[in-house]
């Protein structure tokens, strides 16, 4: 078990992490949001540009002119999610004490991550992700077959590793910055966001969830990245992986 933490107020200690691939119609509209919400609390947002083709790159850096609290960190293939938020976790301020990662369109809940502020002062966790499948949570537009997918996923590893969290998956989780630091992340594609919801609570980590409101992107926005078929077997492997870690964890 991890040591206790005291209840906090947030001030200059916040990383916010933005993982952007070709996301120049959100970019800009995150950035704005953000720092005009959460101005007190913010260290720094670094966004990890994944090899965009967009403007993306130089939205940020515009920002990053004017603003410096803004980082931008260019990103060349191989692509992927993992691969970028592993470039975004090495790359975390020495001096933030919480770090949060969110999608780059996530415009949406911008307002809810004071919900994930206020949990994470408490100081009765390590961690909180933002759930849609708790009560009070919500998804809109969400594909049947993706959020069957999902719940499968949950099933399997509720019965694997008695874990209770509902939402392990969503990217819109706010940690005491030293998770994201120092656990030995593996995943490269979309399974990531899977690995940072499991392998926390094996290492002993104490995550809470509060429920928010996920709306799957307006086409004006872009499109989305997720391919069931091309990213559903790095869950598994995510899952095999947490397999070899749970055993590890016993030994100790």
């Amino acid at each position: 078990m991890q040591e206790p933490h005291l209840p906090c107020r947030m001030t200059g200690t916040l990383s916010i992490l933005l993982i952007a691939r070709d996301e120049e119609r959100a970019i800009g509209l995150m950035l704005r949001g953000l720092l005009e919400t959460y101005d007190r609390e913010i260290l720094e947002i670094v966004v990890v540009d994944d090899a965009s083709h967009d403007r993306t790159s130089e939205i940020v850096a515009d920002w990053a002119k004017h603003n410096p609290k803004v980082r931008s960190i260019q990103r060349t293939p191989p692509c992927g999610v993992g691969r970028a938020l592993k470039t975004g976790f090495a790359n975390i301020n020495p001096e933030a004490e919480f770090a949060l990662t969110m999608d780059s369109d996530f415009v949406e809940n911008i307002n809810q991550v004071r919900l994930l502020i206020d949990a994470i002062e408490k100081g009765n966790c390590d961690g909180v992700i933002g759930s849609r499948f708790v009560e009070g949570g919500k998804v809109v537009r969400y594909p049947f077959f993706k959020r069957l997918m999902n719940r499968l996923f949950h099933g399997v590893v509720k019965i694997l590793f008695r874990v209770r969290q509902k939402d392990l998956t969503n990217n819109f989780k706010l940690y005491h910055a030293t998770i994201f630091r120092s656990l030995p992340w593996q995943s490269e594609g979309f399974a990531m966001n899977a690995e940072t919801g499991l392998l926390p609570i094996l290492f002993g980590y104490k995550l809470v969830e509060v429920p928010v409101v996920w709306v799957d992107r307006d086409p004006e926005m872009g499109r989305s990245k997720f391919g069931l078929l091309k990213h559903g077997g790095g869950y598994l492997r995510v899952i095999l992986y947490a397999l070899r870690i749970a055993r590890s964890q016993k030994q100790k």
